[in-house]
């Protein structure tokens, strides 16, 4: 990992530095490290901790852990996988069960939710599902999420890390009140995709072995099955 090309391009002060350098040297027990110890060891507050997932595009602690985990893996022994045959699996999983969802949709309103980074997708699938008519909202309501509404709403949720806690309250609020669930997320195990009507699980590639800072695919491959997806209801 290169940190002198991370810190001039997000611009990290020497703290910030230090803390993405701690996570990298304790990478092996990173998802067990709590927010309060990693800012303790570091001499320093949550808040700038919170601060510097802000500014390297997370949606907070739990989504940059989870990267960060994922970006430290061995993946040369993966490279029989590829974008291509990832979301193309995807796509056979869960089309019919996509499809079955939004056809008896057809007079909800879809409600999309999602926080940081992915706000920008939901956006752009907000746009993708009105012109294909049906009535959608790019932000959370939740007055829309009771009882009272439980025949007149359907959720899509847009989550890399799939623990987002602000995401997970609104979630449980819906399922409670029998409000079907679509999500995207990065990770299956997630409390996210436990809740879900239909998870569909995107684990992103970043194995771009050139690239001083390779991305993770998350988004682009969600784009593409969402494509798919809505292209062949």
């Amino acid at each position: 990992m290169d940190f002198e090309y991370l810190s001039n391009k997000y611009q990290l002060n020497q703290i910030e530095k230090n803390i993405l350098i701690y996570l990298y040297k304790n990478i092996n027990d990173v998802k067990k490290i709590g927010i309060r110890k990693v800012a303790k060891d570091n001499y320093t507050s949550t808040t700038t901790v919170y601060k510097l997932c802000k500014k390297l595009s997370f949606e907070g602690y739990s989504d940059m852990i989870y990267n960060l985990s994922y970006s430290s893996k061995e993946t040369l022994n993966d490279s029989s996988l590829d974008i291509y045959a990832s979301t193309n699996k995807q796509i056979e999983d869960n089309l019919d069960a996509f499809s079955s969802i939004l056809n008896k949709s057809k007079n909800k309103l879809i409600m999309l939710l999602s926080v940081g980074i992915s706000q920008t997708i939901a956006n752009y699938i907000n746009e993708r599902f009105a012109v294909s008519g049906f009535r959608s909202i790019a932000n959370a309501h939740l007055e829309l999420l009771s009882k009272e509404h439980q025949n007149d709403v359907l959720l899509v949720v847009i989550s890399n890390s799939g623990d987002t806690q602000s995401l997970i309250d609104v979630i449980e609020k819906a399922r409670v009140n029998n409000i079907e669930v679509i999500s995207f997320v990065g990770n299956s195990n997630s409390r996210i995709a436990k809740l879900s009507t239909l998870p569909i699980i995107i684990e992103g590639r970043n194995d771009f072995f050139t690239l001083k800072n390779p991305p993770n695919t998350f988004f682009s491959e969600l784009m593409l099955i969402f494509e798919c997806f809505i292209n062949n209801l």
